[in-house]
């Protein structure tokens, strides 16, 4: 559990706007470290937290004009889920297939970094960023 937050492993048993507001707090937390870990630089990333509506949980997500990273809740799930995909610009919301991330290769050193390299080849970056 080396590089996991602890947002894959928040208890889904208690309801209402406290549970949302950790599960936000700690996916925010985990956006922000991939964002260092990746060197983007303030204005080239932003990172949006939309509330819970009927049926669908919070979601948090990291976004460039080429990469969204998304951390989603559901009550249906019995843990968190991360996906990434491709971006065309600022303004398109939908992009390409999600790229689901388990927390199984978040858990371990070399998972992580692999998940960052495919990061970093979804959003271009070049490898003197490193």
């Amino acid at each position: 559990m080396n590089h996991t937050s602890k947002v894959f492993h928040a208890s889904r048993g208690s309801a209402g706007a406290a549970r949302e507001a950790g599960i936000k707090h700690h996916a925010q937390r985990f956006l922000r470290r991939v964002a260092g870990d990746l060197r983007l630089r303030t204005g080239e990333h932003e990172i949006v937290t939309e509330p819970a509506e009927r049926g669908r949980g919070c979601r948090v997500t990291l976004r460039t004009t080429r990469l969204m990273l998304e951390v989603a809740d559901a009550p249906e799930r019995s843990s968190m889920a991360v996906s990434f995909r491709t971006r065309r610009g600022r303004k398109d919301l939908s992009g390409g297939g999600d790229n689901a991330v388990s927390q199984e290769q978040l858990a371990s050193r070399a998972g992580y970094e692999a998940f960052l390299g495919a990061l970093r080849l979804t959003n271009g970056l070049d490898s003197e960023r490193r």
